[in-house]
């Protein structure tokens, strides 16, 4: 009988934990994505790549290839009178343990300023990966998951049932 009432115990134990944990990973998921769009939203490209998934960086070329790139990006874009002017997190809108990995989806939006008086507003997806060593979430841009190409050279043996959606784009007037 009190074997019973230990491994009862044991197991509901274990159970709470785990869902703690996953909770937990999910509130660290939002947090880190947050930070990342705050980076983007602030130009701070150094913060949103320490967010960006290694893979990625090193299909730029590497993280100072890809500061390059993006400051280079940001630069012409600025000149044409292009800028980002918002990016936020909206929700978690997927969670699972796949092929021994955390992973989730999150939405977000992005507001780009296009001319002084038009704007165009992007609902898209973020998927991130838990690096559990690190205990860090890194992301890519959910489209790019879609994308069999480049997700062949990323995450080569990639597996999700997590629903990442096309993204949205509408014009808005400023």
């Amino acid at each position: 009988m009190i074997r019973s009432v230990l491994v009862i115990l044991l197991v509901s134990f274990g159970l709470t934990a785990t869902a703690q944990t996953e909770d937990e990973l999910k509130a660290l998921a939002l947090a880190q994505a947050k930070i990342a769009c705050e980076a983007t939203e602030n130009s701070d490209y150094e913060t949103l790549f320490d967010y960006t998934m290694p893979e990625v960086l090193e299909l730029m070329g590497g993280r100072e290839s890809a500061l390059g790139m993006m400051a280079e990006t940001m630069k012409s874009m600025e000149s044409q009178g292009v800028s980002i002017t918002s990016s936020e997190v909206i929700e978690m809108t997927g969670f699972a343990y796949e092929q021994d990995q955390y992973r989730c989806v999150i939405k977000n939006k992005v507001v780009v300023k296009m001319s002084p008086e038009q704007s165009t507003q992007s609902i898209s997806h973020m998927f991130g990966v838990y690096n559990a060593d690190l205990n860090q979430w890194y992301f890519i841009e959910g489209a790019q998951v879609n994308n069999q190409a480049l997700i062949g050279m990323i995450l080569p043996d990639l597996k999700t049932s997590l629903n990442i959606p096309p993204d949205e784009r509408t014009m808005i007037d400023n």
